[in-house]
Order: C-alpha cells, then structure tokens, then sequence
C-alpha cells in the first residue's frame, strides 16, 4: 500500500493520514473505499453516532460541523466525503497508486467528472431521513418499524444536550446552536410527504440516464472484450458515488422502486456485480448487516464506558454468545425498541452523515 511521505532534517519521513469515520455513515462509506481503492494506509478513529461522539467537544474542536468523515493528514483536515476523495486523488499520484479520475483530457476522465456532479449532490440525507418519516413510501426497509414513531421525540431529547454542550463548552457554543438549528431545519423539510415525493420522482429520472449509459457500457464491453464500470474499465469516484447510492436505496426499501422485475436491468447487473467487488466487500458487505455492524461495536463500547471491572473472558464470551443468538433468530437487539436501537435510528437522522 501507498503511504504518505513529508520531509525532515534526516529526510523523507511517514506523514499518517488519519480517518474518523462510522462504518453505518454513507458519507464515511465514500471516503472509505475511495481510500481502500487507493490502496493508501491509514489509521481509523470510529466515532461511535448511537453514543453521540460526534458531538462531544473534542471531536467537535476537529469538525464544528459535528460530521463524519473527517480525514487529517499532517495540518490538512478534509471534512467532507467528496473533498477528501479529491484530496487523496491530487495529492497521491504515484505510477504505484490507482487512479480514482481519469485524466481530463480523456473521455472516461470527463464522464468520471460529470457522474460525479450528478451523483455526488443527491440529497441521500433527505433520502434517508424522508423514509423514516415516511415508511409508507418504501418497501422492504431495513430500518426498524418503531422509528417513525420514536423520531421526533428523541429528537427534543438530542437538541437539549446540544443546548447543555453549548452552555458546558462556550467556545463551542455557535458550532453546537447552529448543529441543533440544522436538525430542526431538517425535520421540518423531511417531515413534508409531498416534499419527499418530488425528491423520489427527481430520482427516477436521474437513474434513467444512469441506465442509459449503463447500457452504452454494456456495448462497449462486447465490442473491447474489457468488462465495463459506469465509465470505463476501471472502477472510479463515479462507481463509488453510484454503488453507495444503490447500497443505501436498498437499506432503505427502494430498490423495488427503482430496479428490478425488468425496470432498469443494467442497474440491477451493475449492482450485483458490485457487491461481488473487493473493497465494496470490505466496507459495505451485505445490505442485511448494516444495523448489525453498527450495534456489535457500539455494545462493546457501552461495556467498556460503564462497567468499572475488566470484564473477564467468560464474559466477554457470554455476551458474544448472546448477541449471536439474537442475531441468527432474528431477534436483533434494536428490534423491540430498544435504546440502543433508537440510537442507531437517531443518528441515522440527526445529520448530514446518514
């Protein structure tokens, strides 16, 4: 893999770069494979949103904004999924380190920079949020049943504590009051049905031209013998925009919607064919575990925070075995409403992470 190199008086010396990130957060789930498609190393700081770390102060003295992604190389703080993919793009280009971006003067570079103008200013946060306000609009949603219900009231409960941290922390006041203004903002914008109807229809015409060029793809792999991506051989930012796009519209039940039973049959291949693709493995996996993968970690943590004795390894493995079988009878852990459950479902909400 790829590092990142500075100099000093001995000379060339290791600059790290640094990812706090949660692995449910779409936007991390960009800056994720774009980093793993780079093949670049770096160190990762899980910045747990059902415990709300993203709005403790000293993440917020990192990003104000209280988001996720956030990459840090050297004195360089990238705070958004898109800007960090252009960071790492035009800061790496060894011959060694995969292209991520065509060249401009390319044809596959100029359809990589249009798809990404398209696909990268979605509005996946209203997207997401509008299905939890809204279940009637989707089928099949992977999120828990109770949380249109529960939404708005834990909602009052995450603008207090932003309120108190604001009181706790004056340095912080502004980036806190102006956090708690953006998920009011939100609730209202979201909680409008015919809202989220425009949006979703604005969506089909978007996924039409995305199969258009899907099946100009489909031609060019037949006529080269090379098998195609959404602009060349090669999988690029605009593959990354894309295949996080489609794995979140299946979260959230749309995928019947939007592909599938003849609609759109090259999005349908172009997905399957996706989830085979190693670091889409690596950082999305199966649909089916995106709650899970949240809830396992963050058990752990709880543990870790509130039991003041070293937990021994009978009772580690007690717990493990638990939650395993919770997990394989289908009676996962947030199902009946549980706290932690309403967390993951809060904060699936409460920003722009999604």
């Amino acid at each position: 893999m790829a590092t990142a190199e500075g100099e000093s008086d001995d000379g060339p010396r290791e600059t790290k770069l640094v990812l706090y990130h949660f692995v449910t957060s779409f936007y991390s789930q960009k800056a994720r494979l774009a980093l793993i498609e780079k093949r670049l190393k770096y160190d990762e700081h899980d910045v747990s949103l059902p415990l709300n770390e993203n709005t403790e102060p000293w993440f917020m003295r990192i990003n104000p904004s209280g988001e996720v992604p956030v990459l840090v190389h050297g004195e360089q703080i990238l705070a958004d999924a898109n800007s960090i993919i252009n960071y790492i793009e035009e800061t790496f280009t060894d011959d060694s380190v995969p292209r991520l971006v065509p060249p401009e003067d390319t044809t596959a570079g100029r359809r990589v920079r249009y798809f990404r103008e398209i696909l990268d200013n979605l509005p996946v946060a209203a997207y997401t949020h509008g299905c939890i306000l809204h279940p009637q609009l989707t089928a099949d949603s992977m999120i828990p049943s109770y949380a249109t219900a529960k939404l708005k009231g834990m909602i009052a409960q995450t603008e207090q504590t932003l309120t108190k941290r604001a009181s706790e922390h004056p340095d912080l006041s502004e980036a806190y009051m102006k956090k708690q203004k953006q998920l009011q903002q939100q609730l209202q914008q979201h909680d409008d049905i015919n809202y989220m109807k425009r949006l979703l229809h604005d969506l089909e015409e978007t996924l039409d031209f995305v199969e258009r060029e899907l099946v100009l793809r489909f031609k060019d792999t037949h006529e080269s013998g090379q098998q195609m991506w959404l602009c060349c051989e090669t999988f690029t930012a605009a593959d990354i925009a894309l295949s996080t796009l489609l794995h979140r519209l299946t979260f959230l039940g749309l995928s019947r919607r939007y592909w599938g039973n003849g609609i759109r049959p090259h999005i349908q291949n172009y997905y399957t064919r996706v989830q085979e693709h190693p670091s889409f493995k690596q950082v999305l996996g199966n649909v089916n575990n995106i709650l899970w993968s949240a809830v396992m970690p963050t058990i752990f943590r709880m543990v870790k925070r509130r039991s003041p004795h070293i937990m021994t390894g009978a009772s580690v493995l007690a717990l493990s075995a638990s939650l395993m079988y919770m997990y394989f009878k289908r009676k996962w852990v947030f199902a009946r409403g549980s706290w932690l459950g309403q967390r993951l479902v809060m904060n699936i909400w409460s920003s722009s992470n999604v």
